[in-house]
């Protein structure tokens, strides 16, 4: 198909949706698909035995909530086997569940779902989160203290099954039953960027959901996305039935235009596997406007301390002026002057805040009674927390004195490079600093990037002089880089 109406690219999909979390404007919203790599049902597969107990073709039966309200009505509303299907067929083992692994790990804090499993939350926790989970309208009310994860189960949770959300009385009934979670979902769709993972069209909750965001605002709709995986002739189910594939793909494209209606944008996938790989790379590109500076100096060799003090303090300066988070693990040397140019910055413009704008890992002293691998793995796990943080990492200097009084590169700066790359995160060394960070400029630059621009990698080999005027030209050509890696920019 092609000229799809409401569809976007997946680079413009990852663009625009790591800005909405860069300006703390974004939700997910996780369905059933999400779940089944970890062995739980679609919502077919769920329904499928009330279908059959009912002589239902399911296959050929599109309103899913009308064969469990049709079950319900045939069991004099006796819920006893809805609420054992449920029970029966949810897992909340992980098996190694990318796509959740990959949700739990983007800088969001609202979710919601329409999931009755606790698979959501349990990646979340596995991913260093605290997480509020609100399962009804009680609980809205009261919030765990120092949360950064809240999951919204709209359609309620395995462990209160009698009221979950499945019949068509239970979706007609919703706002009168549950008005606060009602209310609260309505608040985050004028106020947030939602991301649809694991609905496919036929799943009941979608079109409830749409619903919701149609009444929300019908004259000024906020932009939303939703991750779909497109129509295939090579698909098992279209194996000798051309017919069959070509409906399909008409419906597919008249129903991609409808949520475009609903102010939803539909990024297409061939598999289901790609989705892991789209949302790493939403990660790397949200925290863009995080900048860890990696540096210490203890030899200034071609700079004086004065002029290299200059440099570092207007480099943080210049990162906060531009609205970056700068992050410093407090180096020899560097974090000092780091902290006071973020800080000066911070003072001197509006709007700008010290939780938005600077964070500080100063390392742990090592104590007298652990041994040398001790402290090494204890400050690796610390450059690995303060490095996941950030998006683009800056190398300066990095040089110390050895035992013997001889300065050599700092070896500190060679592993969070090591760990930086590992996590592919952009890096931008400063040759033109010399020791640790001139040999990793020579080593990026024999085999460069695709992110880095060539000529203006070129421009942080050499420094001409350490004049005022040629620091600060060189600062603002370090700065250029910086801004060239952020959504916010593109």
């Amino acid at each position: 198909m092609a000229d799809i109406i409401g569809e976007i690219s997946k680079e413009d999909f990852v663009k625009g949706y790591a800005l909405n979390i860069q300006k703390k404007e974004a939700a997910i919203f996780v369905g059933a698909g999400t779940s089944m790599p970890s062995g739980n049902h679609s919502w077919m597969e769920l329904i499928k035995p009330l279908a059959d107990a009912l002589k239902i073709n399911i296959n050929s039966y599109n309103d899913l909530v009308d064969i469990t309200q049709y079950f319900l009505n045939d069991q004099a509303g006796n819920r006893s086997f809805i609420n054992d299907r449920i029970l029966d067929s949810i897992s909340d083992q992980q098996h190694d569940n990318k796509t959740l692994q990959a949700i739990a790990e983007l800088p969001v804090s609202t979710f919601w779902t329409t999931n009755y499993d606790h698979l959501l939350e349990k990646y979340l926790e596995k991913s260093g989160r605290k997480v509020d989970t609100k399962r009804n309208d009680a609980s809205l009310t009261n919030s765990i203290r120092g949360r950064d994860a809240t999951v919204f189960k709209m359609h309620g949770d395995k462990d209160d099954v009698n009221d979950t959300v499945i019949t068509r009385d239970d979706f007609m009934s919703y706002d009168e039953k549950h008005p606060n979670m009602s209310t609260a979902l309505r608040g985050d769709f004028i106020n947030k960027t939602f991301l649809f993972i694991g609905y496919s069209f036929n799943d009941p909750n979608l079109n409830y959901i749409l619903g919701k965001v149609k009444r929300t605002n019908t004259t000024n709709q906020r932009r939303h996305f939703c991750i779909v995986k497109r129509i295939q002739k090579n698909d098992p189910i279209y194996q000798d039935n051309d017919q069959k594939f070509q409906q399909d793909e008409v419906l597919q494209k008249y129903k991609v235009a409808d949520l475009n209606g609903y102010g939803i944008k539909t990024v297409f996938v061939d598999s289901y596997d790609e989705i892991p790989s789209i949302l790493q790379d939403i990660k790397s590109k949200s925290v863009c406007n995080n900048v860890f500076i990696s540096g210490s100096i203890e030899d200034y060799k071609d700079f004086d301390k004065s002029s290299a003090d200059k440099l570092i303090f207007k480099l943080a300066y210049s990162l906060v002026e531009k609205n970056f988070k700068v992050i410093s693990g407090f180096g020899l040397g560097v974090g000092d002057n780091v902290i006071n140019g973020a800080l000066q910055a911070i003072d001197d413009f509006d709007h700008r805040s010290l939780d938005d704008n600077l964070s500080l890992f100063p390392f742990p002293m090592a104590d007298t009674n652990e041994r040398t691998d001790e402290i090494k793995e204890r400050w690796t796990k610390y450059r690995n927390k303060i490095i996941s943080e950030s998006g683009i990492c800056l190398f300066l200097f990095g040089n110390k004195k050895a035992s013997d009084g001889e300065t050599v590169p700092a070896n500190g700066m060679t592993e969070e490079f090591e760990i930086a790359r590992s996590m592919n995160k952009f890096i931008i060394p400063v040759g033109f600093t010399k020791y640790k960070a001139e040999e990793l400029w020579k080593q990026l630059n024999k085999d460069l990037p695709e992110y880095l621009n060539s000529s203006d990698f070129q421009q942080l080999e050499n420094i001409e002089n350490t004049s005022e005027q040629t620091i600060s030209k060189s600062v603002q050509n370090v700065v250029n880089l910086v801004e060239q890696l952020n959504p916010q920019n593109n």
